[in-house]
């Protein structure tokens, strides 16, 4: 038998699985942070993080309660099955997340500011590793099947169904809409143009749908 015991937790402002940048760095100014648990929130742990600019993160993905042997990933629109060993999906038999994450800041003993994650809101952080490009980028390395997909495009955002004060009140948290929205959340399994979604991120609840301008946010609340 192996015990895996959390290093500490990721916090993020994604609230629920929708809405989740599909890979890191997608969204490289929303910003989160990671809080280590008092055993590992010390000064020797740490010593040279700062020196990294990316890291590893290696994660539980606490909210994945079943596996599949296939999967349909987005990326196949949803209808085409592939092994769940060829994709990242979390259904797995052991749900660990693999992102490369930029490091901000080393706040403190017990807290790391990242941003360009995909994960979600309070998931247990197994362990982190320095990102080492000169040995971790490898350029003759290929996409396997993706490759044979349609590249990823971001597409419009479209905020003209509010008003002025609805939109200046978003203030930063525009470019957190923006960003998250842009690369079209909705699940591959139904891209009904008239269903409308409710997005919740941060503390906005936030309802749109598709339209011909791309996405299109209905209205927005402060939760």
């Amino acid at each position: 038998m192996y015990s895996i015991n959390p290093i500490g937790t990721i916090h993020t402002p994604f609230k629920q699985k929708l809405g989740i940048p599909r890979q890191p760095g997608l969204c490289p100014n929303i910003r989160g942070e990671i809080k280590l648990n008092s055993e590992f929130a010390r000064e020797d742990t740490l010593r040279r993080l700062e020196t990294f600019s990316h890291l590893w993160l290696i994660y539980w993905c606490h909210e994945s309660d079943s596996w599949r042997e296939t999967i349909k990933p987005p990326r196949l629109g949803g209808k085409e099955k592939v092994g769940f060993l060829a994709t990242r999906s979390p259904h797995r038999p052991n749900p660990l997340g693999l992102s490369v994450v930029k490091l901000e800041e080393v706040k403190d003993h017990a807290t790391l500011i990242i941003s360009g994650m995909d994960i979600l809101d309070r998931t247990p952080l197994i362990d982190l590793k320095p990102y080492l490009p000169m040995w971790d980028s490898i350029e003759s390395a290929n996409n396997g099947w993706v490759d044979s997909t349609e590249e990823l495009r971001p597409i419009p955002v479209d905020f003209s169904q509010l008003n002025p004060q609805e939109l200046d009140s978003l203030g930063e948290d525009k470019v957190l809409l923006e960003e998250t929205l842009c690369w079209d959340p909705r699940p591959a399994y139904t891209k009904d143009p008239h269903r409308t979604f409710i997005h919740n991120i941060g503390d906005l609840e936030v309802t749109w749908k598709w339209s011909d301008l791309g996405i299109k946010i209905i209205s927005l609340k402060r939760t």
